[in-house]
């Protein structure tokens, strides 16, 4: 009878920890694809080529990817250092022209939804960013707004990601998400400290 027991009991923990590590990879795991600074992307989200790995992320996120001809998707969670995303710092996000006909840079909480707060900037986009004559673009991630320009709020994130999502991107950048000039996040401080 005890043999019974330690069988039953070994599979049940076997699937506890195949379920676990399973929806682990969905959630935070399995991000293969290409970016540059942390960025990361899937050429195959939202697009019917899409394992069903990608697939269940897709559905577990609540990401609603449309294919890659109407729009690409990337995400980080760490800045220029790889150090995690947190709510309590400051970064400046900056970039040169991205290779869309819009695109948009949006905060996600660790759960994967938008933060609760009420600040109405949980995104920034490439109509409210102001270019140099050369191309160049910064925009602020922090909990407070801080002056004039391009902000999104991470009051009430946690520690969170960054998603950018490009519209009707050219065809070069469908192809090649290497050549896609990926913006920098930097951290400026935390808590008010450098």
């Amino acid at each position: 009878m005890a043999k019974h027991w330690k069988l039953a009991l070994t599979i049940v923990a076997g699937l506890a920890v195949g379920a676990g590590s399973a929806a682990w990879s969905m959630k935070r795991g399995g991000l293969s694809g290409v970016g540059a600074g942390g960025w990361y992307g899937n050429s195959v989200t939202g697009s019917v080529d899409a394992d069903p790995w990608t697939r269940a992320r897709v559905a577990l996120t609540g990401l609603l990817a449309l294919n890659k001809s109407q729009a690409i998707y990337f995400t980080t969670n760490v800045d220029a250092a790889g150090a995690r995303l947190r709510e309590d710092c400051r970064y400046r996000v900056a970039g040169a022209a991205l290779p869309a006909r819009w695109w948009s840079v949006t905060v996600y909480a660790d759960d994967d939804y938008l933060p609760l707060n009420d600040d109405d900037a949980l995104s920034f986009d490439a109509t409210e960013v102001k270019p140099d004559a050369a191309g160049q673009w910064t925009a602020l991630v922090a909990p407070q707004r801080a002056g004039e320009g391009a902000w999104a709020s991470s009051r009430k994130a946690g520690d969170y990601s960054l998603t950018l999502r490009l519209y009707q991107p050219a065809k070069s950048a469908q192809d090649d998400y290497a050549s896609i000039p990926m913006p920098s996040v930097t951290r400026i401080d935390c808590g008010g400290a450098a």
